[in-house]
Formats: C-alpha cells, structure tokens, sequence
C-alpha cells in the first residue's frame, strides 16, 4: 500500500472515530464474512465527515448534503486465492419497511460539487476517501472508504454487498446497520 493511501486510511480512521488496537487493526462495529471475503462497517455521524471535508478545502453549506445523509465507512479484504470485483451499483441497503436503497455513488457527488465550484484539490481529497464505485482485489487486498445511501432507511437496516469472483457472483449482508445520530 503507498504511503498515501495510508495517510488516507489514518484520516479515515480519525474522522471515524475509530479505535486503533496495538496491532493497528480498526475496531469495526459491524462484521460478515462470506468464503474469505470480510465486508466492515462503521456508521459516520454529521460532525466528523464535516469536519474531515471541512479540513479538505470544502465548506460547510457544500459539504453539509454529503454530511447528513446516511453515510458509513466501509472495509473489505479480501482473504482469499482469486480475484474479486465489487460495484457499488450492485449494493443496497434494505429498510425495515422492504424499501430498497440504493447507494449513492461517488460520482454522483462529484457531479454536485463540480456544479458547487468546490476547488479541485477539495474534490480529489473528496475522491480519496470514498469506497471506490468499483474494486478489483488481489488475494490479500483490502480498501476502506467513505459512501453514503441515496435515502436513510426505515429503522435498523440490512446492507447487501455483492461481489464476484472466478466462481461467479456472491452477497454479503450486513444486518442491524444504522445511520449515525450526532
């Protein structure tokens, strides 16, 4: 992993609130493991992901959209001998009620604050943080980032993360997620 993207995995961790152990491993509230593919996640509140973006170059009325919808850090690794690609377009999140929602996709950010003049570095800081739209893992790879959902779900939520592999396609689910409160 470069020296950069570590520098990123710290921020993230920081702006989080996560707990670093002495093995340097992030304490994730949530956890599922599918073959030897581990999805994470921990929900992000209001305060930190202004602050974080706020430190970035972004102002509070642009960022405030991105702060208060539903959004998480999210972890994936994976631990197993094939190659793995995941979309964000093929994950959603499930409300108590059944809706399904869908999550918003970095880009799609982007494209607002493309319209909102946010400066260039701000907006590369911006794509830094967030869970790429689409991952190819190496056996042993791991990412982490930011994304949000399009809505916030009905009470506690199921999260359905697909990925595929050599041997077709596959889900991960996260139960009992939800949207930070600060």
């Amino acid at each position: 992993m470069t020296h950069t993207r570590w520098l990123v995995v710290f921020a993230l961790s920081a702006a989080a609130g996560l707990a670093a152990g002495a093995d340097d491993a992030i304490e994730w509230r949530h956890r599922a493991t599918q073959g030897a593919v581990t999805l994470t996640a921990n929900p992000l509140g209001v305060a930190s992901r202004t602050a974080f973006y706020a430190a970035r170059g972004f102002s509070a009325t642009t960022i405030r959209p991105y702060a208060q919808a539903c959004g998480f850090s999210f972890g994936m690794q994976n631990g197993g001998s094939a190659t793995l690609a995941t979309r964000l377009a093929d994950w959603h999140a499930v409300g108590k009620d059944g809706r399904r929602i869908a999550l918003r996709l970095p880009q799609a950010w982007d494209a607002t604050w493309q319209k909102a003049d946010v400066p260039q570095a701000a907006r590369i800081a911006f794509r830094w943080a967030q869970f790429q739209a689409e991952n190819f893992f190496e056996p042993g790879d791991w990412i982490m980032g930011m994304a949000t959902l399009e809505a916030s779900p009905s009470g506690p939520f199921r999260l359905v993360a697909r990925y595929r592999d050599n041997k077709g396609n596959h889900e991960i689910v996260l139960d009992e997620l939800a949207c930070a409160h600060d």
